[in-house]
């Protein structure tokens, strides 16, 4: 990578960060939301787990705590399609290619820059609601284990969200044709919400759980959740690499629905 383009993109970040901290107000009610969240479904699991000590391999606390994990790329690094697609059709988007700088990585640098400081405020929220609610996550065994357990669900959480913003930024590039393509998304939200953040993918119907396995969905939340509350260093390693390679795909998505769109642009003269 050439170091003008990794100076423009860490400039873009940064700046994206000092932003979100100087309005922390924005984050009361996304912050409020999560905590409801997180309350009303601990009562829901508290109802399902009354007569049941496990379900699908999880009991009452690994499926708050699940919850709590799932729902961090939702809240906290998550929420990029309506600015990108406002971009698009607001036709800001021409000036924006007339920037000296690669559109899609630019984009990356500061939309994902600026969501760390969300993420970091949903992680410690859920942290602390989850351990008044439940307790601690149960322990798996030693100093190195829970360290290494930590630093997965980090790296894991990370690749979430590049992978929520690239999936999501090829979607807001639909605008290059379609004048609404809200619905694109709406779809897309509901299957990642079905397919591993209300619950895990362990709770769905064995053909619908192989089938999700081999989308993008369950790698948007599922992934991170499962290596917090059940965690085993194979598990964890094949996870990541799930996501990293689906990170590729979507990288490749983004990047040729921009190149094709931007060509449509040129074409028809803005």
């Amino acid at each position: 990578m050439p170091r003008p383009f990794m100076r423009t993109w860490a400039t873009a970040a940064s700046t994206a960060m000092r932003d979100r901290i100087v309005y922390a107000g924005n984050f009361v009610a996304s912050m409020m939301t999560y905590a409801l969240f997180i309350f009303i479904f601990s009562r829901v699991w508290a109802g399902a787990y009354a007569h049941e000590s496990t379900i699908a391999g999880y009991d009452r606390v690994t499926s708050v705590w699940y919850f709590i994990i799932a729902e961090v790329p939702s809240f906290g690094l998550g929420r990029y399609f309506w600015n990108l697609s406002r971009d698009m059709k607001s036709g800001q988007v021409a000036y924006l290619l007339a920037r000296p700088y690669d559109f899609v990585g630019y984009h990356y640098a500061e939309r994902f820059g600026g969501s760390l400081v969300d993420g970091l405020l949903i992680v410690v929220e859920g942290l602390v609601i989850g351990l008044v609610l439940v307790g601690p996550l149960p322990a798996v065994g030693g100093l190195v284990p829970e360290l290494a357990r930590g630093a997965f669900v980090v790296l894991s959480l990370l690749a979430a969200g590049t992978l929520n913003f690239f999936l999501q930024l090829a979607l807001s590039l639909t605008a290059f044709w379609l004048e609404e393509n809200d619905a694109l998304y709406w779809i897309y939200q509901k299957l990642a919400l079905v397919v591993g953040t209300l619950i895990p993918i362990e709770f769905l119907p064995d053909a619908a759980r192989r089938i999700a396995v081999w989308t993008p969905f369950p790698y948007v939340s599922y992934a991170p959740a499962r290596i917090a509350v059940a965690f085993s260093y194979g598990e964890a390693l094949s996870l990541l690499g799930r996501q990293l390679v689906w990170i590729g795909i979507a990288i490749a998505l983004a990047r040729g629905v921009f190149v094709l769109g931007s060509r449509r642009l040129a074409v028809n003269g803005g």
